[in-house]
């Protein structure tokens, strides 16, 4: 389950996915570059893992219409937006959404991390 929600209130501000795809949820990276050295090597600089490095892809088949049309327009709507799963709940800048076939898909840039 997860929670996509305007960061103010908004009367329909808040969206409840009961089967959003987990791939998306899951996935992230570290704050890592590889540089090549002139001895044919390479030097490799890790400065860690930050919840800002995420990219949220939220899919999943809208059980109507409204649900769909509503998540558009959150994302056209508001800059930032809250999402909540199971791992916490991040704030972020929605850069896309998509509806295809029946189903919707929003990425967000997460900026941070409100709670684990």
């Amino acid at each position: 389950m997860l929670t996509l929600s305007a960061p103010v209130f908004d009367i329909d501000g808040t969206l409840l996915i009961e089967r959003p795809e987990p791939d998306g949820l899951t996935a992230f990276s570290r704050r890592v570059s590889r540089s090549p050295t002139l001895d044919g090597g390479a030097a490799v600089t890790d400065f860690g893992y930050s919840p800002a490095d995420r990219t949220l892809r939220i899919e999943w088949t809208p059980r109507t219409l409204d649900e769909a049309e509503n998540a558009r327009r959150l994302v056209k709507s508001y800059g930032r937006l809250i999402v909540s799963f199971s791992e916490g709940c991040f704030f972020g800048a929605p850069e896309s959404f998509d509806l295809t076939d029946g189903t919707v898909t929003i990425n967000i840039l997460v900026e941070r991390q409100l709670s684990a």
